[in-house]
């Protein structure tokens, strides 16, 4: 008894079509920008902190000076630090831009 194998035309396009499809997620995956890491952290502590940076918008594009934002829960304010000149440690230090009393900031906003 002879046994004919009949070829599928169907399964060689299926396995072309599967690796042209692969091909391509490879390179789109390879052309996603990363993820560049900026100081847009939040940290809370035990004792009644909260702190979260973000950038002012001033200084360098690559290197955007940021402003520390902290809250006391236990004194329910808001203070508001930054660095001026960020970029030359020589001269660069922690400065207090602004703070609030929270109850009151949130009374404003009503």
């Amino acid at each position: 008894m002879t046994r004919t194998r009949r070829n599928n035309p169907a399964a060689p396009v299926l396995w072309a079509s599967a690796f042209v499809i692969t091909a391509l997620a490879v390179m789109q995956a390879g052309r996603l920008a990363p993820n560049p890491a900026y100081g847009n952290m939040a940290v809370s502590t035990d004792e009644g902190f909260s702190m979260v940076t973000s950038s002012s918008g001033q200084g360098p594009k690559e290197r955007p000076y940021d402003l520390l934002y902290v809250i006391d829960s236990n004194e329910e304010s808001l203070f508001i630090y930054w660095i001026e000149n960020a970029n030359t440690p020589a001269t660069a230090r922690l400065e207090l831009k602004g703070g609030s009393y929270l109850p009151r900031l949130f009374q404003a906003a009503r």
